[in-house]
């Protein structure tokens, strides 16, 4: 059975996500692109993943090293992603500054932002994995409002709702069982 690729992507939409700001220096310029395929990775040692596609401008200038900025952006910020998605239309671009991050370009205004060190670049398709080690991290100041992605469009958390989850950093790692009959 072969699956549509617009299928597919309207499906994967249905997976919320927060939307980031990539951001790293290329010679004098500073290079960003919107991202919502960003992941921590690991804990030991602090790792995360983005995933730029393979055609887009800021994957030009990746390379082992390459420090860079991950900044998640605030739901008041849903311009900030269109124009460094390549989405805007308008002249002037919206309002936006970039200011240190250890070695990293920081969006300054964001909600958080973490700085790290491109490690690793793995083939993905027609995209690329980017591991980068985490050097720095930076909260910004409330409210901690994110901007929120949901199929196709930008979304608001609705705080009033919610339950608190689990703890994982305690939690063993035995696996949990799982038990079915194949036959029902």
């Amino acid at each position: 059975m072969a699956i549509e690729p617009r299928a597919y992507r309207d499906t994967i939409g249905h997976f919320a996500t927060g939307v980031a700001v990539i951001a790293a220096h290329a010679g004098n310029e500073v290079h960003a692109m919107t991202a919502n395929a960003v992941s921590s990775l690991s804990l030991e040692p602090m790792q995360l993943l983005f995933c730029p596609g393979k055609k887009a401008r800021f994957a030009q200038h990746l390379a082992p090293g390459l420090p860079f900025s991950v900044n998640f952006l605030r739901n008041e910020q849903q311009a900030l992603s269109t124009f460094f998605a390549g989405g805007w239309k308008d002249a002037p671009p919206p309002p936006f500054r970039f200011v240190p991050l250890g070695d990293a370009p920081r969006l300054e205004g964001s909600l958080a932002s973490i700085g790290c060190v491109v490690q690793q670049i793995i083939d993905g398709g027609d995209h690329w994995i980017v591991i980068g080690a985490v050097q720095e991290i930076k909260t910004g100041v409330g409210p901690q409002q994110p901007l929120l992605f949901f199929r196709g469009r930008y979304h608001a958390i609705d705080f009033g709702a919610g339950a608190q989850a689990p703890d994982l950093a305690s939690v063993s790692d035995e696996p949990a069982h799982v038990y079915y009959d194949p036959r029902a």
